[in-house]
């Protein structure tokens, strides 16, 4: 009798149902010491897992942020060091140091969207600091607390489900998502010091995963030296290189650059010089990419649609392996011509985002360019490839 109590006593510790009122009093106490934070230093790894479209890759940062500065466009200033890289906001200049090839980038006047592609910044502590307060007082978000324990240490499991949402880059609001599944945020509390100690993103499904883990937390410590915040300091050892240019898609009315490419159906190469005469949807993709894999069954049923034998789709991949496109065509089911080893092509058209379009008429002029192929153009696009055929 005596086991059988303990063993219902342990059921009982183990599925305990919190109440909204202690899942937000435990969030408005880490939200509370996070914007009391006057600096933080800590070990960041992240690990993606999309097994959908068989990627794995983990990153790992040694990462510095200060919150004192209030002149910064961002809120914080960084210094962020791997092996391969150093990157440094100081509040006025980012820049970026190379340290396999011994060069600087400097950018002197970044703005807010310059920051959404950083890395370590991703469902990081920054990101939380930020968004927590938005959290806790979204109604629509489903939230539920749990005990979980990690190499025997116990910590609160806080579970968030926001819809067809995703946490932005740097915490300060939400991107609407078109995905059919909803995206769920876990989110492991130490109960020691109420900081989070990791962030799991994933969805309602399939079992890709994106999981970032802070260790070795150290708050409130000595900033680095002064002198480490400006690129003069580096000057010596690095050489300093400019910025890459944004590139400009080709303008309406251009004439379409000539390409030769192998074909992933057959044993030889295709040009754009092969469908002289043809009005041409060029698109321009590469695997790991949310909205690539979304216009597949857009440009399927583009295919189907324009059953004219004057019209054709060209789907040209920039940089991924021969053996991951044909993993891909066959996983997503393509109905029209993919091309490989395409980023050069991509560099002369213009293209800096993926997927990118162009419709090409049949004196191989450019009629129409877009970055993204989504609903809302769908129709523009098959008006436009109609009225050139």
């Amino acid at each position: 009798m005596k086991y059988i109590i303990i063993l219902i006593l342990l059921f009982l510790q183990n599925n305990i149902v919190y109440s909204q009122k202690t899942i937000d009093s435990i969030l408005n106490i880490v939200s509370q010491n996070l914007k009391l934070l006057k600096n933080i230093k800590y070990n960041n790894t992240r690990e993606l897992s999309y097994s959908s479209e068989n990627y794995h890759y983990i990153s790992k940062w040694l990462v510095y942020n200060d919150f004192q500065s209030k002149d910064t466009i961002t809120g914080f200033k960084y210094q962020i060091d791997d092996s391969t890289s150093k990157q440094i906001y100081n509040g006025t200049e980012k820049f970026y140091l190379d340290k396999k090839n011994n060069t600087i980038q400097i950018n002197n006047h970044p703005d807010k969207e310059s920051f959404k592609n950083i890395s370590p910044l991703y469902n990081s502590i920054t990101t939380l600091k930020n968004v927590l307060p938005v959290l806790i007082n979204r109604k629509a978000a489903i939230k539920s607390l749990a005990d979980t324990s990690i190499n025997t240490k116990s910590y609160f499991l806080i579970t968030f489900n926001i819809g067809k949402y995703r946490i932005q880059n740097l915490g300060n609001g939400f991107d609407s998502m078109t995905t059919k599944y909803n995206f769920i945020y876990k989110i492991i509390i130490d109960k020691n010091n109420y900081l989070p100690f990791e962030v799991l993103q994933i969805n309602d499904s399939n079992n890709d995963f994106i999981k970032t883990n802070f260790t070795n937390i150290e708050t409130d410590i000595n900033a680095p030296s002064e002198l480490s915040w400006y690129y003069s300091t580096y000057s010596n050892d690095y050489k300093l290189t400019k910025e890459k240019k944004t590139s400009k898609l080709l303008s309406i009315g251009s004439l379409a650059p000539e390409w030769k490419l192998e074909c992933t159906s057959k044993d030889k190469a295709l040009s754009l010089d092969d469908f002289k005469g043809k009005v041409i949807l060029l698109d321009f993709w590469i695997k790991n990419c949310g909205t690539c894999i979304q216009s597949v069954s857009k440009l399927n049923e583009l295919q189907q649609k324009i059953k004219d034998p004057n019209f054709k789709i060209i789907s040209i991949n920039s940089y991924d392996s021969k053996e991951d496109v044909l993993w891909f065509c066959e996983k997503h089911q393509t109905k029209f011509s993919v091309l490989l080893n395409g980023k050069e092509v991509a560099e002369k058209y213009g293209v800096v985002g993926f997927p990118t379009i162009f419709i090409i008429d049949k004196n191989g002029k450019i009629i129409y360019s877009n970055i993204g192929f989504d609903n809302s153009i769908q129709s523009v696009v098959e008006k436009i490839i109609k009225n050139a055929l």
